[in-house]
């Protein structure tokens, strides 16, 4: 068995850069030998430690961390380990866990609206609080709602998710329900999980007159005029930012034709 290994041979081994090995000298974590000509030469000593660093850098243990490790090495040292491992594969299989399930929801909610009979007729129904995290931005046109869902979306990545996260949409300005502009919009949004502890804040329950349509969002404008038109009609008053939520985008479908995209309009009765 050959036991001294070059640099090159070790990075080659590793998969990791000079950089990074020298790094691991300088840090104390590994200790190779020094020829004659001043070349680092690696043993199986430094080959052990370094199946050790990678496997906990894999779980993002600090340098000071495993060089704790490697000086401490006991039954009880590596139990404790193998429990903050266990613990940290946890945290990180919770967001995918999340991730999942949400698509799930989102694939029922596709199945339903794909076979949906009901577009474009004006419901009122009763929706309880929802959580959303938000952007501020006045929006109008659609690249800058793109832009405005990807810098929300930057907030945390790990959340936010724009092919299987939550439904997400934009409220309708206040300066937009004035001109009656209905494609003037400000604050993107993402729906969040009820359990969700980091949001912008709540939507309060309460009565939306409602509508689901498919195809360009150039009829958003006709259909909002159709829906404010049935409120006024029927004696409701707004209670709130109308919005827009995308149940199926570009994101989702490269057919305009097959957009879905909801409107909701809290009211008062």
């Amino acid at each position: 068995m050959k036991k001294e290994y070059t640099i090159g041979q070790i990075c080659k081994l590793y998969n990791l850069g000079p950089d990074s090995i020298r790094y691991y000298e300088r840090k104390g974590l590994i200790n190779p030998k020094r020829k004659p000509n001043g070349y680092r030469v690696y043993s199986i000593d430094d080959i052990w430690r370094l199946n050790i660093i990678k496997d906990l850098r894999k779980l993002d243990f600090s340098t000071k961390q495993i060089k704790e490790y490697l000086e401490n090495r006991s039954i009880d040292t590596t139990i404790h380990l193998m429990e903050t491992e266990i613990q940290l594969i946890e945290e990180k299989i919770k967001p995918l866990l999340e991730l999942k399930e949400n698509l799930r929801e989102k694939l029922v909610n596709l199945e339903g609206f794909k076979d949906i009979d009901s577009y474009g007729e004006i419901k009122v129904k009763e929706i309880k609080g929802r959580k959303i995290i938000l952007i501020e931005g006045v929006m109008s046109e659609d690249e800058e709602v793109d832009l405005a869902f990807r810098k929300l979306e930057g907030r945390d990545d790990s959340k936010l998710f724009l092919f299987g996260n939550k439904d997400m949409g934009v409220f309708i300005a206040d300066e937009g329900l004035e001109r009656e502009n209905y494609s003037l919009y400000e604050n993107a949004f993402f729906f969040v999980d009820d359990q969700e502890k980091d949001y912008n804040m709540i939507l309060p329950p309460g009565y939306f007159v409602t509508l689901i349509y498919r195809g360009s969002y150039e009829k958003s404008q006709k259909y909002f005029e159709k829906m404010m038109d049935f409120i006024n009609r029927n004696g409701y008053i707004l209670n709130g930012r109308p919005m827009e939520i995308y149940r199926l985008d570009i994101h989702g479908t490269s057919k305009e034709k097959e957009f879905i995209t909801e409107i909701q309009i809290p009211i008062k009765k």
